[in-house]
């Protein structure tokens, strides 16, 4: 789940992305200083490769504007924004080090410069382990109660691929751990729940019966216990997993699904009907070996 949202951060966004890996801007000031020491000092080449790239960086992915704008079209996920800038910045610090470095004369004093840029940079930086040291419940590095949840439903149903809908946290954890459990809803219908985007109108009318699904254990509403249940019908779902504070799970046992199992958070309940769809892998076992038959006779 996110720790930093542009709808929390606003134009502020950019500056706590590059912080929280960084533990503040330092990098961004040592960009500007090596695009300002090449507009001064470099050559037309160095210029040409570093500096007005640079200049277009500084105007794209560092402008507070552009977060913002972005998180209006798709979710920005600051995993994935730093990207747009490590790339240069390392780019250009690391070349500029390196020169420097080249032109000394003496190993010595290569060495001492070198090991003082590896000193700056890496105190600029965040120590891997400044919050503490954590030691993981498990091999996969997944809260145990993943783990918990997924035996829960693999004990519980009677074929490999079983169909569920999580809560949010629980709903991206549990596809990392476990590829078996397929999870009804996908990323972006999770945000757009959570955002609010599911309209009465959509629940009351929208053919996509996982918005139904997302209506009520995301948004808590309480739509009709038949529109709800040909929404799991529809969709295949055979479980449900909830927080323990949910206020929804008095509405599921209503709805004629049954209680299977508890952790410490989080609760797991079943709906059974005549007309689920078990998913099967597809088996490309004999086009494998077809494939493999006229390669040997042609060859």
């Amino acid at each position: 789940m996110q720790t930093l949202t542009v709808a929390e951060s606003g134009f502020l966004y950019i500056f706590k992305c590059i912080g929280y890996y960084s533990g503040g801007c330092l990098y961004l000031l040592f960009y500007v200083a090596a695009l300002l020491f090449i507009l001064l000092k470099g050559s037309e080449k160095e210029k040409a490769v570093f500096f007005w790239p640079g200049i277009v960086t500084l105007l794209t992915v560092f402008n507070p504007v552009t977060p913002v704008v972005i998180n209006t079209l798709f979710d920005i996920n600051k995993e994935y924004y730093r990207f747009l800038w490590i790339a240069p910045v390392t780019l250009v610090l690391s070349y500029l080090a390196a020169k420097f470095v080249i032109q000394k004369e003496t190993i010595g004093e290569k060495i001492v410069l070198t090991a003082a840029f590896c000193m700056i940079l890496a105190g600029s930086g965040v120590y891997l382990y400044s919050s503490g040291y954590t030691k993981a419940a498990n091999i996969y590095k997944m809260p145990e109660e993943v783990l918990q949840v997924a035996n829960i439903i693999h004990n519980d149903s009677d074929h490999e691929y079983p169909r569920a809908v999580c809560d949010y946290n629980m709903n991206m954890e549990l596809r990392q751990y476990d590829a078996s459990i397929m999870l009804t809803v996908d990323r972006e219908a999770y945000i757009n729940a959570v955002a609010g985007k599911i309209t009465d109108d959509m629940l009351a009318y929208d053919e996509n019966p996982v918005n139904r699904i997302l209506g009520v254990i995301v948004m808590g509403r309480q739509i009709p216990k038949s529109d709800f249940i040909k929404a799991m019908d529809d969709s295949n779902t055979e479980y449900i997993v909830l927080d323990h504070y949910s206020s929804m799970q008095y509405y599921l046992e209503k709805a004629g699904l049954k209680k299977i199992g508890e952790t410490g958070t989080r609760v797991v309940y079943k709906y059974t009907s005549n007309n689920t769809e078990v998913f099967t892998l597809p088996d490309y076992s004999e086009v494998w070996k077809q494939q493999k038959f006229l390669s040997l006779w042609q060859n």
